[in-house]
């Protein structure tokens, strides 16, 4: 079952997707931030011009008014006099402000004091708190910050309200204080100060979460916006792309598929109507089409040579056993001669003529084995899998070739296991494989010795050795006993052709073939797959 597929167009589409929404996201969040200290930056701005304003304004009436209305007070001789409307710098500053704040309704100027005079002026705890941090630290002479209270975030710049020398004349003592000023507030606050003395302060606030409001709202819109521009130029490019790039490639890739599941001619030429890139892709893929063309015609004449070999192979060996085929056809054959001759010549009972007849049938059915086995073979025949056992084809082998192995003297000793199930195989062209091992074997021992069988499973393979006590394979040959037509032997003995076949054979098997050689002999190890 072919897993689940993504054409290169979803993925295109999915990534580009996914770039534009996180580039959007990006730009929005960056253009939000942006906004926002933007808008704090106007806010800081803005609150330092009131600041200087509310500074100019109550320098004015310090340094300049209120010391021309004293003058005045001083010749009417009404100096006890104080009008508030003019001469105090709080009362002006939050008169002239209150007027700014009809106007600008978002900022706030307050002139706050732990002792104040008027007490609607009273600090609040937040005040209170600065108020105590420019008296602990004297050489501040401003603090800005945004501040959240009840969940609103605000940003305040505050300044301290020092004592001056002059301001004693209201806020020193009592006794000394204008009388008018006494009766508007009292004595209960804004007295008692010293030059020098933090008595209160200056502040300008400003709501923030409207700028911040804007700010995200901005930010949200610019998304959409980006988003769906960016998304209509994807549209565009991607239409175009699709048209120049994807659609021939898909045309290439359908004829790709047509060819691989035999719908297409393997040569099939198409035609280059376009010079660029995919034209030049498609001159690769017709050049490509000819070679995998000229490739087939060549493994079609391999295949006829290969069947060739197997065949001039099996002649070879036929001709190596015919001896022994003679000598094991040739002795039944005497035995039914001899029952033959005393049939026809030797009066005998009913008994004895039943045991001459046995004898000639067993003959005949020896004779029958033997040359089933030689017929089966010569056959030419493709690779058929059936279910064999390994065991029981190295004794049909053994039959061929057990005359040729003991007239050297050779010993047989076999360990074939009982473990081994029956596999899919081919059984006529593994017989050729072992026959093939066998009599090199044979021949690798002149002098008589010990040929081992063993069969025995290991890792999920079933393997055969067969093992010689021969001179071994000298290590200049070893690497080419697998080359087609290289031999060891005299002319006329060998084609040089039985490993080669043999190994191909095993290869044909999903197995493998291998060699291990000593000065004590050599053994070649079959391993055929458990299960193909």
């Amino acid at each position: 079952m072919q897993p689940n597929r993504f054409s290169l167009n979803l993925k295109f589409s999915l990534a580009v997707g996914i770039i534009l929404l996180v580039f959007s996201t990006i730009m929005s969040i960056v253009l939000f931030y942006y906004l926002r200290s933007q808008g704090v930056k106007d806010a800081e701005e803005k609150t330092a011009i009131i600041m200087a304003h509310v500074k100019a304004t109550g320098d004015y009436v310090r340094e300049t008014l209120r010391p021309a209305i004293f003058d005045a007070l001083r010749r009417l001789h009404a100096k006890d006099e104080f009008i508030i409307e003019a001469m105090s710098t709080t009362h002006v500053s939050m008169q002239v402000m209150k007027r700014f704040n009809n106007d600008q309704k978002d900022y706030v100027f307050k002139r706050l004091s732990d002792n104040p005079m008027n007490q609607n002026n009273l600090a609040d705890p937040f005040h209170l708190e600065m108020l105590n941090y420019f008296r602990s630290n004297p050489h501040q002479k401003a603090w800005k910050g945004i501040v959240v209270i009840d969940g609103r975030q605000y940003l305040y710049r505050l300044n301290p309200v020092v004592m001056d020398k002059p301001c004693l004349q209201c806020h020193g003592k009592p006794a000394d204080a204008p009388v008018q000023l006494i009766k508007i507030y009292g004595t209960d606050g804004g007295f008692h100060w010293k030059v020098g003395d933090v008595v209160g302060i200056n502040s300008v606030s400003v709501s923030l979460d409207l700028a911040f409001a804007q700010a995200k709202e901005t930010a949200f819109r610019a998304f959409l916006f980006g988003f769906v521009s960016l998304s209509v130029l994807f549209i565009a490019l991607f239409t175009t792309f699709r048209q120049i790039v994807t659609k021939p490639i898909d045309n290439l890739s359908k004829i790709f598929r047509g060819i691989s599941q035999g719908k297409e001619p393997l040569g099939k030429t198409i035609p280059i109507e376009r010079h660029d890139e995919i034209g030049d892709l498609t001159e690769s893929f017709n050049i490509l089409a000819r070679h995998l063309l000229e490739a087939q015609e060549k493994l079609k004449k391999t295949v006829e040579i290969e069947k060739q070999m197997i065949e001039t192979e099996k002649l070879a060996v036929i001709g190596q056993i015919s001896a022994g085929v003679a000598h094991e056809i040739n002795n039944p054959l005497g035995g039914m001669q001899l029952c033959f001759n005393n049939l026809l010549n030797t009066r005998m009972d009913e008994k004895e003529r039943e045991e001459h007849i046995k004898v000639i049938n067993a003959g005949f059915k020896r004779i029958q084995n033997i040359v089933k086995q030689l017929l089966d073979f010569s056959k030419n025949t493709p690779l058929i899998l059936e279910k064999a056992s390994i065991n029981n084809l190295i004794e049909n082998v053994l039959i061929l070739s057990e005359y040729t192995i003991l007239k050297k003297g050779i010993k047989i000793e076999k360990d074939l296991s009982n473990d081994i199930p029956e596999m899919l195989l081919d059984a006529n062209k593994l017989e050729q494989v072992f026959l093939n091992l066998l009599i090199n074997a044979a021949q690798a021992m002149d002098k008589g010795g010990i040929l081992s069988i063993k069969t025995y499973i290991e890792d999920n393979f079933c393997c055969l050795a067969i093992s010689d006590t021969g001179p071994g394979i000298p290590p200049e040959i070893l690497s080419k006993i697998f080359t087609p037509f290289f031999t060891t032997k005299p002319v006329g003995e060998g084609t040089g052709l039985g490993l080669t076949v043999s190994k191909a054979i095993v290869e044909q098997h999903k197995g493998e073939i291998n060699v291990k050689t000593s000065e004590k002999g050599s053994t070649f190890i079959v391993k055929l797959p458990l299960s193909l």
